[in-house]
């Protein structure tokens, strides 16, 4: 199973790089735009930048990323654009074409038209999480369409990637977010700027009595956990190629770059054959561990999946 982490520097890069990244993935600022951008992302998130700042910078980057034999994944997923921004769209996409990039993530099927109307020379094309599939047949149809890659959503069961795999894709699942907003999902869909757009990613409803008090806030999903370690063996058995850790906007690279390496061990312990139970032995020795902000919440319920479903009545 290969890594993808996030990056918006050489700095950044060089950290991903060293924790054991084998690919990165970025956007790009795009000047014409106040915050909005051809990535679907916020341009800053909690103050931090999301995207690398020029095209200087991602040329750098591409360099260091080749020096060190990785790849790139260039994010141009918005999951619409409006008409009077098509060409600024395929512009867009030239310009990190032209510096080299290997993948190029869309989660629209107008961005794919768009691009193959523009006779650019495409690279490898991953389906973002806005196209991911809901069942086999629409695995089919992005095959057919010309996808490479394809983002994975969390309410597939690891039955069904038994099918979904021969298909021919390479699928892709969430690292580091395994619940979110919709159940079973992590889209990341509030927003930096405005509080009240969007549930985030820690759902939670308050309860009160009917005398009005407050009996405490109750996660609707399991919304304490922000790893899926445990199952990773399953997802790899099952055909998952690689796995997208979250982050280009990181106030903190440095720990960010700790996550990369806490997955890298996991992942390299389980080639080796090690039980859960081992890898947590293992990896609760190292250091690293406890030097970090990002604190691993290990248990040995598989909290974060599918064997794991809390109720509301298991709180109260």
């Amino acid at each position: 199973m290969k890594i993808i982490a996030p990056a918006r520097s050489k700095y950044m890069i060089k950290q991903m790089i060293e924790a054991g990244a084998e690919e990165i993935y970025l956007g790009l600022n795009e000047q014409q735009f106040q915050q909005l951008s051809f990535d679907d992302r916020f341009k800053t998130i909690a103050g931090y930048p999301a995207h690398v700042k020029n095209m200087d910078e991602l040329l750098n980057m591409v360099e260091i990323a080749k020096q060190n034999k990785v790849k790139i994944n260039f994010m141009a997923n918005a999951p619409y654009i409006p008409k009077i921004y098509e060409d600024d769209y395929i512009q867009f996409v030239k310009k990190a074409l032209e510096v080299g990039v290997d993948y190029l993530t869309i989660s629209s099927i107008q961005a794919l038209k768009l691009l193959k109307r523009s006779n650019l020379p495409l690279p490898h094309i991953t389906a973002g999480s806005a196209l991911a599939p809901t069942n086999i047949h629409m695995v089919r149809m992005l095959r057919e369409m010309g996808f490479s890659r394809v983002t994975i959503p969390h309410t597939v069961t690891l039955e069904e990637l038994k099918s979904w795999r021969a298909i021919g894709l390479e699928m892709i699942t969430i690292g580091n977010f395994e619940k979110g907003s919709i159940p079973g999902s992590s889209r990341l869909w509030e927003s930096p700027i405005h509080k009240e757009i969007g549930e985030g990613e820690r759902t939670a409803y308050t309860v009160k009595t009917t005398s009005g008090k407050t009996i405490r806030s109750i996660p609707f999903i399991d919304s304490s956990t922000d790893c899926n370690l445990c199952s990773l063996g399953d997802l790899m058995g099952e055909g998952i190629t690689s796995i997208k850790l979250i982050g280009r906007e990181a106030p903190n690279p440095s720990t960010l770059a700790s996550v990369v390496e806490l997955y890298r061990q996991w992942i390299d312990l389980e080639k080796e054959g090690h039980s859960v139970a081992e890898k947590i032995e293992i990896m609760e020795q190292e250091h690293m561990m406890w030097i970090m902000r990002w604190t691993p919440r290990f248990c040995d319920k598989k909290r974060c999946t599918y064997l794991y479903t809390p109720t509301l009545q298991s709180y109260i």
